[in-house]
């Protein structure tokens, strides 16, 4: 089991504000910054896709869902993958990652994640300059970072 810290910050000082808890395929997005009392999401994550509940615990129908390409990763307002995606998650390299407003990664992304060691950093525009909005801390691979864009901006 292993945890990522998310800071509003992007130098991971101070306290986080959330965290997710990693166990094997299971992701739990806590909106505190260590991992106690009860989770606000749950997540399975496979090799092709990730399912976002709601509720604690992996029971019932998934709220949301992130399918993998061999580009980039889909999110579905949905459970169950069908229909039009509406954001697109475009991998520049093993650490770097764009983020577009609609499902197929053409335009300009509105956001971009940038992996340095094992910290992740957040920016609010789409190319990485500037300072970051938010950072992540203790990241072994910039994918488990994408999860979080979807806690923090995707209206749900």
């Amino acid at each position: 089991m292993r945890y990522i810290k998310a800071y509003k910050n992007g130098n991971c000082n101070g306290m986080p504000f959330a965290s997710m808890e990693i166990c094997g395929t299971t992701r739990k997005m806590y909106n505190n910054g260590n991992c106690n009392g009860i989770h606000e999401w749950s997540m399975r994550k496979t090799d092709r896709c990730t399912e976002v509940y709601k509720l604690p615990g992996l029971n019932g129908i998934p709220f949301n869902y992130f399918k993998y390409t061999s580009s980039g990763v889909e999110f579905y307002p949905n459970g169950n993958g069908g229909g039009i995606p509406t954001f697109y998650f475009k991998f520049r390299g093993s650490d770097a990652v764009e983020v577009y407003p609609n499902g197929n990664g053409n335009g300009m992304p509105q956001w971009y994640l940038q992996k340095r060691r094992r910290t992740v950093y957040f920016y609010p525009n789409g190319n990485g300059n500037g300072f970051p909005d938010y950072s992540f801390d203790d990241v072994d691979d910039i994918r488990d970072v994408i999860e979080w864009v979807f806690y923090l901006y995707i209206p749900h």
